[in-house]
Formats: C-alpha cells, structure tokens, sequence
C-alpha cells in the first residue's frame, strides 16, 4: 500500500508539473523562435518596390507595393508560427500583381523585430498594423492570416468589422482551446490558456466576404477545424486543397484558386 500511495503521488506530483508547465510556457510552446532569413529588400523583387512598414518608429514588418501604378488598396499579411515576415514575399506577390499593397507584419520577438515573443504582444502588433495602414491610406484593406496568423486576423477583424472589406483564412483553427484540448487531451487546457483565440465568437459580427482555405491532409490543424468555422459563419466560402497539408499549401494553390478568392472578396 505504501509503495502504491508512492506511486500514486508521484503520478499526481508529475500531472500538476505538466498543468503549470503548460500554463507558464504556452506562449513559447504557440510561438517558437524563429530562423535567420534575408532582408527582403536584398531579394529580386521586379516591378514591386519593398520598403519597411514601422510602429512606433520601429521595424514591424514590410510594405511590398507595384511600381509605377497606384494600389487599388491594401492586403495585411499575418504569417504562421516558427515563420517571420521574411517568409511572406511569394504570398504577398499573388496579391502586389493584382494591384494591391501588401504589409506584411512580423510580430515581437520574430524575425528581426525588437520584443517579448508572447501571444498578447502578437495580437497587440496585429491590431496597430490594422489601424496603421487605415490612418495612412484608408481603405479598402483586407485581412490575410495562415495558421496562427488566421487566428489572429480573425481577432483583428473583431470590433474593425466595418474597417475591415474582407479577410482570408488559410489552414485556421476554429478556436485554439479546441486545437489545444485535442492535442493535451489529458490536460484541462481550456482552462489553462490565457486566452482561447475563439475565432467564431471574433467574426461572428463580421458581415463582410469571408474566405477560408483548409488543407485536406493538415495534421496540426485538421480541416474540421476550418469546416466547423465555416459551419458558424453563414457569408464565409470554403476552398479545401484535397492533397495539402499544413505547410505545403502554398505550392498547391493554382492561378485559379487566387481568382476565385479575389472574386469572392470583390478584390478582382
């Protein structure tokens, strides 16, 4: 009995370990660090002019506009965890060749951007990016967030629903306490994340076009995560990639595709 109430203990004692674990390191468990990559001023870029986009006087990411012909309006550009601005040139190009500037934001304590690596500072870099680019061009300006970035242009959408003439998600969560409780099955997540990231309660106001991409063979964040979001908002429109998984999606996306988003968004 003693050697079972030992085991027993011990068993509880490495259960509550994982509990605060979980609760202390979630941001950099979400949000791992991220690796080296080239300015993107250094890259061939023809026909497009790349310059800084700032916050508070600082790096916060890329403006990416076509040369010698004014934007029809702005794409806001939120990447995925382990990327960074850097990453974003090829998807911020679909959107540059249709006449469109592109800001592609990076997040504190990414890429090589000054700051605390943490959920809460993401979000707060994602709402200034939105509010940036209305107070300097006005509208229109349209969302675009893949993986952790969908859940935070689905956040940014939240209260802006009137500023905001479109967003586009790719390979999202419904909510990340639903991704999470998967994962940790045997952890009360729900109740340990600092916040859940519910993306359905965040655009459930939102009236505007709604496009969300899902990967058919994603095993991070299965497609029943952008079905049930798509299930819960009646003006969204689901395009599913029957051979992509999380990361290669991108490749996978054909010259179709982008038209019928850009339809979809009245952005064409």
């Amino acid at each position: 009995m003693r050697l079972l109430s030992y085991v027993l203990g011990l068993v509880l004692a490495m259960y509550l370990c994982a509990i605060l674990a979980l609760f202390l390191m979630q941001d950099r468990m979400l949000l791992p660090s991220t690796p080296d990559a080239a300015d993107l001023r250094s890259l061939p870029h023809a026909g497009e002019d790349i310059e800084l986009w700032k916050a508070h006087g600082e790096y916060a990411g890329y403006i990416v506009a076509p040369v010698e012909r004014r934007a029809r309006g702005t794409f806001i550009v939120y990447h995925g965890n382990a990327e960074s601005a850097e990453t974003k040139l090829p998807l911020a190009d679909v959107f540059v060749r249709n006449g469109y500037r592109v800001v592609v934001v990076e997040y504190p304590g990414h890429g090589n951007r000054a700051g605390a690596r943490t959920m809460k500072a993401a979000l707060t870099a994602s709402r200034e990016a939105l509010a940036g680019a209305l107070a300097q061009w006005g509208g229109p300006v349209f969302l675009v967030g893949e993986s952790l970035g969908a859940g935070m242009a689905s956040q940014v959408t939240k209260g802006n629903e009137t500023a905001v003439a479109g967003v586009v998600l790719i390979t999202p969560w419904d909510s990340l306490a639903e991704v999470a409780a998967e994962k940790y099955p045997f952890l009360p997540v729900r109740w340990l994340l600092h916040d859940p990231f519910d993306s359905v309660a965040a655009l459930s106001h939102f009236d505007g076009p709604l496009v969300i991409v899902g990967a058919q063979q994603d095993t991070l964040i299965p497609v029943l995560h952008a079905r049930r979001l798509v299930s819960e908002h009646k003006h969204s429109h689901l395009l599913v990639l029957p051979t992509a998984d999380h990361d290669n999606w991108f490749r996978l996306m054909r010259v179709s595709d982008w038209r019928e988003i850009l339809a979809l968004l009245r952005a064409g």
